[in-house]
């Protein structure tokens, strides 16, 4: 007797148990794609071409979603290589993928409890919580993707096929976007005005305040540009009171050029906070203690 897949000539593989070893190595591998994606975006972030001006949202965790992006394309790379060095392989990169982001989850959740509370306050040295708080997420991550290990019957891959790679290529440059549109540190002055105009929040208001400066006015005359300097890492960030501005200025009038550095919070027009800033020409600096738009409380 011969069954339906031998006379149609195709061979039906039977399922096999899928040894501790193989498990282990595919949650591995995911898990350190999820690790090494992570913290390749963070240091992207961090120092390269984003980095030069930084906007801080005024709610938490305002790089949570890219942060679980990351994790998630890592820890679906990292399945992704497995499956390619181990062609006999047949599973579900899905499952261990899902099983690892939800292991590291635990894990963080877990280090938050013990090294920021329990090991902190008994004086555990920190270089030891510094280690427990990337190692906990880690086990957790691992050990979550082999319990969560399927292997499944090997299938024909059609146009769908292509579906996976093209939601991680997405979801890369997505990541990658920020750094393509970053600050222009090497344009002109009217290429970064043009830039900041554009992309920092507020940007037009600080500039009429600039212009509005006495000193300012007097040394350069009419103020022709207002440009983010090069080489500086600015940062403004959105709090209650509207935009914070800690930033390096280059100012062009028709008279000269000179370095503004200034420390505010602006809302349009209004000027909340003014810390003193330096006003530097020719080498002599000068500190500009008020705005005429100052708020007065």
């Amino acid at each position: 007797m011969h069954d339906a897949s031998t006379l149609t000539g195709d061979a039906a593989p039977l399922g096999h148990p899928t040894s501790f070893r193989e498990k282990a190595w595919a949650s591995l591998a995911s898990t350190a794609g999820m690790f090494l994606v992570t913290c390749a975006s963070q240091a992207l972030d961090s120092y390269g071409p984003s980095s030069r001006i930084v906007f801080y949202e005024y709610l938490p965790f305002q790089g949570a979603f890219s942060f679980v992006l990351a994790a998630t394309l890592g820890a679906w790379l990292g399945a992704w290589c497995f499956g390619l060095l181990r062609r006999g392989s047949h599973y579900s990169s899905i499952r261990l993928m899902v099983g690892c982001l939800l292991g590291g989850l635990l894990g963080l959740i877990l280090a938050g409890v013990l090294v920021l509370g329990t090991l902190r306050a008994i004086g555990i040295p920190a270089i030891v919580l510094l280690v427990g708080a990337a190692l906990i997420p880690g086990v957790g991550a691992w050990w979550c993707g082999i319990v969560m290990f399927r292997s499944t019957q090997p299938t024909k891959r059609g146009r769908l096929g292509w579906l996976p790679l093209s939601i991680a290529a997405a979801v890369a440059l997505w990541l990658i976007y920020p750094q393509l549109t970053a600050f222009p540190e090497r344009g002109t002055v009217m290429e970064r005005e043009a830039w900041a105009r554009l992309n920092v929040p507020q940007y037009t208001f600080l500039t009429r305040t600039v212009e509005k400066i006495p000193q300012i006015r007097e040394n350069v005359g009419r103020v022709t540009a207002i440009a983010p300097a090069a080489g500086q890492r600015q940062a403004t960030a959105l709090t209650m009171d509207g935009v914070e501005m800690d930033m390096v200025l280059d100012v062009v009038g028709d008279s000269g050029t000179g370095i503004l550095r200034v420390n505010c919070t602006i809302d349009e027009d209004l000027v909340f906070d003014w810390q003193p800033a330096t006003w530097t020409m020719d080498g002599h600096s000068t500190e500009i203690l008020s705005v005429p738009n100052l708020y007065r409380r």
